[in-house]
């Protein structure tokens, strides 16, 4: 029947197992000591280091969200990551070879914020990890982390340089405004103590009073004006802008648990024997055993 057939052939492969079980041996005991060889070597050379980003929410300049900002989503810094232009200076600033962080850099989306006019934005962290030390981990990680908000916030640092021009302007117009206020009102003194006629007090003071009221009156609506172009400027640095919220400190990764890694060498090492015993009985069958108390033939 095939149920007999199917076990008699089961049997077979038990009988060719137990007949080579030192190949199954060997196998696991290659097994384990290889896991513990590449255990030890590789594990405390590993390190990791990952650098917390703010990717940034710009806003255009009347006010409005920019609507979905392909500089504040993480595939963005992922894509960038993997470049070679900016692996290369990062692995430089890390004292690395140019290629060495090709492999060994990722970007992943760890939560989300709320950012510019309530909405959410995503936290990203950028991770190094391959064999370094901690320190060059970290330094490569920061400076990745670095290149990649600085490509981010190209809208917004034209927006803030512009914001900064405009009130450095105001602040000079003030300035100016406020120095003419006293050069005026240092003339206007003079002529107090000159030995003038009243009517040339009054020639000589009219002008000049009237001058001293309007560099009085724009320089007091012009101040009114700096506070907001100030405010405009932190919101887009504070806000707006994309920045590094935790910069990266190296790490050793932590050895994987030694009964785990133990238990998968076993399993590996007696399917490999398994089947190395197995096909070794049908290279070299396994020689039948001869009774020596069998009766001699006539």
């Amino acid at each position: 029947m095939r149920g007999a057939e199917q076990e008699i052939d089961l049997r077979g492969y038990i009988e060719r197992v137990i007949a080579r079980w030192w190949i199954v041996a060997i196998c696991v005991i290659g097994a384990v000591v290889l896991s513990y060889a590449l255990s030890g070597t590789e594990d405390r050379k590993l390190t990791r280091a990952a650098t917390t980003v703010f990717l940034g929410q710009p806003v255009t300049p009347n006010g409005s969200l920019v609507a979905n900002p392909l500089s504040s989503n993480p595939l963005y810094a992922a894509a960038l990551a993997r470049q070679a232009a900016y692996q290369g200076p990062a692995a430089e600033a890390a004292g690395l070879d140019a290629n060495a962080l090709k492999g060994h850099v990722s970007v992943e989306l760890i939560s989300t914020a709320v950012g510019a006019k309530g909405t959410s934005v995503p936290l990203a962290q950028v991770i190094v990890q391959g064999p370094f030390t901690p320190a060059q981990s970290a330094d490569a990680a920061n400076a990745l982390a670095e290149s990649i908000v600085a490509e981010a916030n190209r809208y917004t640092d034209a927006k803030r340089d512009n914001a900064i021009a405009a009130r450095d302007a105001l602040q000079a117009r003030i300035d100016e405004l406020a120095a003419g206020a006293e050069e005026t009102q240092s003339r206007l003194d003079e002529l107090a103590q000159a030995p003038l006629t009243p009517a040339e007090r009054a020639s000589l003071t009219t002008p000049l009073l009237g001058m001293l009221q309007y560099n009085s009156n724009t320089e007091a609506l012009l101040a009114e004006q700096l506070p907001g172009l100030q405010a405009q400027v932190e919101y887009i640095e504070n806000v707006e802008s994309g920045r590094i919220i935790t910069p990266a400190k190296g790490a050793k990764v932590a050895p994987a648990s030694r009964q785990f890694s133990l238990l998968v060498a076993i399993v590996l090492g007696l399917v490999v024997g398994i089947l190395a015993a197995v096909i070794s009985t049908v290279v070299r069958p396994v020689r039948p055993v001869i009774d020596s108390d069998a009766p001699a033939g006539p």
